[in-house]
């Protein structure tokens, strides 16, 4: 009985490949107490992929009625994911104002201007070097942008590597990921635990696959309480994936709560 805050349909994010009824009916399949529905806006992204990475704002909050709708009593939040890059932060957080979404995620799917998915070659650089720099743009990225209320997935970076050990760590860059996390107590944020990214890991054979426990460790020592969790699902498989193992790990660092919203106003429900 959990909340996803993390997901993506085809109406409206160009990579997703579930209905909205495909969505719905996997939520109510598996009891689950809610679902955000999660579309990506990616201002200005650089590939051209040939569909667009934004979406008309006013047409999901019209199509979406018929959504809550069908949804009936599973709350379904309606949210949006916002692509960062610098320029862009000003144009969000006056955007932002002017809809009445419950979630929005803010989060960083470039380095160096491009997308690991489809930017390889930033592999092959220093691995520390690559993560410090995406982390110190994620910490940009929760200082400059104000209007957003969960930071996605941190992680992102390791997802496309082919190091055999991909994993994210605080030691690796303990002053960016300060930076960071400081940001997102300071503006009382939420860190979200995608666990996408823990499946990305197993897929690799990872067995160190659950977030570092120093940055959990650290983010609780600077005063952070508030964490989501999301399965990026892109299909009705994965919703909800991975949850109770994950819940389970998160509250063996004193976490209570898996933070969800509702017209932009943090819940909470318990983690276990």
């Amino acid at each position: 009985m959990y909340t996803d805050t993390h997901n993506h349909t085809k109406h409206f994010s160009s990579d997703a490949r579930m209905t909205y009824i495909e969505l719905i009916d996997a939520c109510k399949k598996q009891e689950m107490r809610g679902v955000a529905v999660t579309e990506h806006y990616e201002g200005d992204y650089p590939h051209d992929i040939g569909e667009p990475q934004v979406f008309d704002i006013d047409r999901y909050f019209e199509e979406t009625k018929a959504w809550l709708e069908y949804a009936g009593d599973l709350p379904l939040y309606r949210g949006i994911e916002l692509g960062y890059q610098k320029h862009l932060c000003a144009f969000y957080d006056d955007l932002m104002d002017k809809y009445p979404f419950d979630e929005v995620i803010l989060s960083n799917h470039l380095y160096k201007g491009k997308d690991p998915y489809f930017f390889r070659d930033c592999y092959k650089e220093d691995k520390n070097t690559v993560y410090t720099r995406y982390i110190e743009e994620l910490a940009d990225m929760a200082e400059l942008c104000n209007n957003y209320d969960i930071i996605g997935h941190f992680d992102y970076i390791n997802r496309y590597s082919e190091d055999p050990n991909p994993q994210i760590k605080y030691a690796q860059c303990p002053e960016s990921f300060d930076r960071l996390l400081k940001a997102i107590v300071a503006k009382d944020k939420t860190l979200e635990i995608n666990t996408k990214s823990v499946f990305k890991m197993r897929q690799k054979g990872i067995e160190d696959s659950l977030p570092d426990p120093e940055i959990l460790n650290r983010y609780y020592e600077l005063g952070g309480r508030n964490i989501s969790l999301g399965s990026d699902s892109h299909d009705d498989t994965t919703l909800c994936l991975l949850f109770p193992e994950v819940a389970a790990y998160l509250s063996k660092f004193g976490f209570t709560e898996n933070s969800y919203y509702v017209g932009r106003k943090r819940h909470g429900e318990p983690l276990v």
